[in-house]
């Protein structure tokens, strides 16, 4: 065999194998972009809360969700939009619904793009979940029973993520609660691929290109890290001190780069990733920030859902 057979050879070897790895790359983060979809086995009637059954449009894709309207007969009050994490639904919110609604809020509580029976245009990203919740902020001001009302949102965990990105880029969103978010996507994708045993070089930096493709933007420009010194509204941040998932320090990195003065942050101990959002205690100081925040009496009526 010639050199240049040599040659030849080895540059299509090259070649093949440059090509495996993007196919790989292509393979797994799309992979890592799909939720696993979980329909909900629970409604507000099972927690004792009238609610009527939304469907609203975002990036074209149909939401389905619950709208529980405030139970007061005073000046319409404060509404709260619920988002829940990845591979999660509605479902999983409404024992921090019901806690709301008995407080005197509204609340709307759907199913995130590509989660539950909502619809999907493919993979998802922490963009598409910020991008709903300004949808269902939309879709609650064309409401007459939510028209003029204040919004304040609660995202948890990936929908955390979501929840300051949108409060960064929507300006009728005044208040916002995060719990259990994380600071940088890139770097839980880092970790779930160093949990994998997947060589973070080249795939690390291939998968990020592959998304911002899909999000047609950066990385960094969605970064909770990076966006979170833009939202105006006042921010509460929350964490459990033994969260296994999505360690503590990333609500430090969160805490550090928010605006200092309209900011505040609550580790709580012997919490996890996930049972925060069925702590009374914790929803309790949630209700407090954002009757705070929202300038809202505390308002307790006397038809108490048995």
């Amino acid at each position: 065999m010639s050199a240049m057979n040599y040659l030849l050879f080895g540059i299509a070897g090259l070649v093949a194998i440059v090509a495996l790895i993007m196919a790989f790359s292509w393979v797994w983060t799309r992979h890592f972009c799909k939720p696993k979809r979980q329909v909900s086995d629970e409604t507000p009637a099972d927690s004792s809360l009238s609610s009527e059954t939304v469907r609203f449009t975002s990036g074209g894709v149909m939401l389905n969700g619950w709208f529980i309207p405030a139970r007061t007969n005073h000046a319409v009050r404060p509404t709260i939009i619920l988002c829940h994490g990845w591979s999660h639904n509605a479902g999983r919110m409404l024992f921090m619904a019901r806690m709301l609604h008995e407080a005197g809020f509204g609340v709307l509580v759907y199913d995130a793009r590509g989660h539950g029976t909502s619809g999907s245009d493919g993979p998802i990203t922490g963009l598409k979940f910020a991008q709903d919740l300004i949808a269902a902020v939309e879709y609650l001001e064309a409401r007459s029973d939510a028209n003029g009302t204040r919004f304040g949102v609660v995202g948890h965990s990936l929908g955390g993520l979501g929840a300051i990105v949108a409060a960064s880029m929507e300006p009728r969103i005044q208040a916002l609660v995060s719990i259990s978010a994380f600071a940088d996507p890139v770097q839980i994708t880092s970790e779930v691929m160093h949990h994998m045993h997947i060589p973070r070089w080249p795939f690390l930096w291939l998968c990020c290109r592959i998304m911002e493709r899909w999000i047609g933007m950066s990385m960094a420009e969605v970064t909770p890290k990076n966006r979170i010194g833009q939202v105006k509204a006042p921010i509460l941040l929350i964490h459990g001190g033994s969260d296994q998932f999505v360690s503590p320090s990333n609500m430090e990195v969160l805490r550090s780069r928010a605006p200092q003065e309209n900011t505040e942050s609550w580790l709580v101990p012997d919490r996890g990733h996930s049972d925060l959002i069925t702590d009374p205690d914790c929803i309790e100081h949630v209700i407090e920030f954002l009757k705070k925040s929202l300038e809202t009496e505390t308002v307790v009526t006397q038809d108490r859902d048995s």
